[in-house]
């Protein structure tokens, strides 16, 4: 009995065409095929069987030429008989334009090529282009936004699975949490509350509503705001760009992992918000779609100017705010020249510092193990009380969604 392709549960095509999605997605990072992917992989075969087909059918064309041909031989003989012309009739078999076709035709087999070509490649992705998942694009196939989002899915199916075995999961949460707004709505202070939602006209007027003053505050005159209850998190994803990122799956491995964290916002937390800084010399806001496919600077590393782009892009955002940077290097880029090491380093505590008080959360994802950078990432969290992962590129995505999840639950109010 023949057994069924098994399929992504969370998508509609196959294993194989999800591997070849992520394959395209790579190439438009830049990044070649491998031998044994398995676009390659279907190409080769794919060849095979166009040269296989081209064999055969030489060998039906040469019978049907050669039975062609005894058919006009003994034509040839009767006219003959008949006093024909021997010219005309010679003249009549060279010009019989299903003789000249079968020759052309198997002149044309015959010359098809045994070696894989591009055109057995843009056969193999042509079921994708159809899907509308990728479309061609010079030089090269390129993801559709639907493309990059059925990735995503493919992507994050796979991270959830391993996590379930470990008993993490996306659970919808029945409660509510603290989030980073303030209410209209006034209250006295009690133990407990954060100082920055003390209201400062209203503890005044209360000082000077029992005859006090600015001099003369008491406890029983502060006055705070409600917050504004809510689990709605805005997540931000600083994907380094530059060149090292390219070694070892980094950057392959912090696209699959923005493109997953998007679906699973997308589809299980609606509320969310997820937020694409991609950035090396230069920084740019990016849609989760464009992440394979965009292109920035690869010479030094601004890591100040991507922290402070998503800063100001949520200033003015309501939600509990989250930062994840996700590097391998150390700053050196600041403000369009290079400042070295020393100086970059200065300029991104202090933006971790306007983190802190700007009540985003950030925390760092270092991809490499190199005892500075270890130190600079966790000099980074210090400032702002974050935290720092440090892990492989093949744990990126668990490591990430599986926090993502923990930081939806750490909203709920005990």
């Amino acid at each position: 009995m023949l057994r069924t392709k098994r399929r992504n549960p969370c998508s509609d095509i196959t294993n194989d065409q999800l591997e070849m999605l992520h394959e395209i997605a790579k190439m438009q990072m830049g990044q070649g095929l491998d031998y044994d992917s398995k676009i390659m992989d279907k190409a080769r075969r794919r060849a095979v069987q166009r040269f296989e087909m081209a064999q055969r059918r030489v060998e039906d064309a040469e019978r049907e030429l050669s039975q062609l041909e005894s058919e006009l031989m003994h034509e040839a003989v009767e006219q003959l008989l008949k006093s024909g012309s021997l010219e005309d009739i010679l003249q009549g078999l060279e010009s019989d334009p299903s003789r000249g076709r079968l020759q052309t035709e198997i002149s044309q087999l015959r010359g098809e090529p045994q070696r894989l070509t591009r055109g057995d490649l843009d056969d193999v992705v042509s079921d994708l282009q159809r899907r509308g998942l990728t479309y061609a694009r010079a030089p090269r196939a390129t993801l559709t936004s639907k493309g990059a989002r059925l990735l995503g899915r493919g992507f994050l199916s796979r991270i959830l699975q391993r996590l379930a075995k470990r008993g993490v999961g996306p659970h919808r949460l029945e409660e509510t949490g603290h989030g980073p707004g303030f209410a209209s709505t006034i209250r006295p202070y009690e133990a407990g509350d954060p100082y920055e939602r003390i209201s400062i006209e209203d503890t005044l007027m209360e000082s000077l509503g029992r005859g006090g003053g600015f001099r003369d505050l008491r406890m029983e005159d502060f006055r705070v705001f409600d917050a504004i209850h809510g689990t709605d998190v805005l997540f931000g994803i600083l994907v380094d760009q530059s060149a090292s990122m390219n070694r070892g799956g980094k950057l392959e491995a912090a696209v699959d992992t923005a493109l997953a964290l998007h679906e699973l916002t997308r589809s299980q937390f609606p509320e969310d918000r997820v937020r694409l800084i991609a950035f090396s010399e230069e920084v740019r806001q990016v849609e989760p779609w464009q992440l394979p496919t965009i292109a920035v600077a690869m010479g030094y590393t601004d890591i100040r100017a991507a922290l402070r782009a998503f800063r100001l892009s949520v200033a003015h955002e309501s939600g509990n705010k989250q930062a994840h940077l996700i590097t391998d290097s150390a700053p050196n880029f600041e403000d369009g020249e290079y400042v070295g090491y020393e100086r970059a380093l200065a300029g991104v505590i202090n933006e971790a510092r306007m983190y802190r008080a700007s009540g985003i959360v950030l925390n760092v994802v270092m991809l490499d193990d190199d005892p500075r950078l270890r130190d600079m990432a966790k000099a980074i969290a210090r400032q702002n009380l974050g935290r720092v992962f440090f892990t492989r590129p093949g744990e990126l995505g668990e490591a990430l969604v599986e926090d993502y999840l923990q930081t939806k639950r750490e909203r709920i109010r005990f």
